[in-house]
């Protein structure tokens, strides 16, 4: 009998288990990070989001692709040397690309990132002859705003490794840039947009995969 009561108590248990399993839901939305980040984070946008690159894109060439909602998202990408840009929606699908701007140098490594209320930020480098620079353009409900230099930046020369500039927006849409720095290839410079407020200054840090040199063997 003690056997049969304990073996009824178990399968009481196992139900009660189970059934907490399967009531289990996944995290709502607010729950999980509101950071979006692009550059060379993760897998391709384009993978993740499910959404198929826009048309036209050169072969080789990878757009960088971020959701601003639900059912809408922006690309951006370099063509014949300057930065464009797409938005897609999903009853329609991809618009024609439009470049960001028209003025004399060279665009490169565009990165995007949105904060999926409608909001989004694009920086890229610009390059005329030896000069470098980052610029960049914001997103919203009245469209892309008129491009302009973020203040204070150097990048390292794009040939460099790792020289693509990396970009992350939250859900506040305020967003951080970081590039390794063009004064000195062990730092990072790095800047923070706050929406009223524009982009801070550029400042530098160590990188933090610097570490003073091994001593030698003796």
């Amino acid at each position: 009998m003690k056997l049969k009561a304990a073996g009824t108590i178990l399968l009481i248990v196992g139900t009660a288990l189970l059934g907490a399993c399967r009531d289990a839901k996944p995290p709502a939305a607010s729950e999980r990070s509101p950071t979006s980040v692009l550059g060379n984070a993760g897998p391709s946008p384009s993978q993740a989001d499910g959404i198929a690159q826009p048309p036209g894109v050169p072969a080789g060439t990878q757009a960088k692709i971020a959701r601003t909602g639900a059912d809408t998202a922006l690309a951006a990408w370099v063509q014949d040397g300057r930065v464009v840009a797409a938005s897609y929606a999903k009853a329609t699908g991809w618009t024609a690309a439009q470049p960001l701007e028209e003025i004399y140098g060279e665009d490169s490594d565009p990165q995007l990132a949105s904060d999926s209320q409608g909001t989004a930020m694009a920086i890229w480098r610009h390059t005329v002859g030896s000069i470098e620079s980052l610029r960049y353009s914001r997103f919203d409900s009245s469209g892309w705003s008129v491009p302009d230099v973020m203040p204070g930046a150097l990048p390292q020369p794009r040939t460099a490794k790792n020289a693509a500039p990396r970009l992350q927006m939250d859900a506040q849409g305020q967003a951080v840039a970081e590039w390794t720095s063009g004064f000195d290839a062990s730092r990072t410079q790095s800047t923070r947009y706050v929406p009223g407020q524009g982009w801070t200054h550029a400042s530098s840090s160590a990188l933090a995969s610097a570490a003073p040199a091994s001593p030698s063997p003796r």
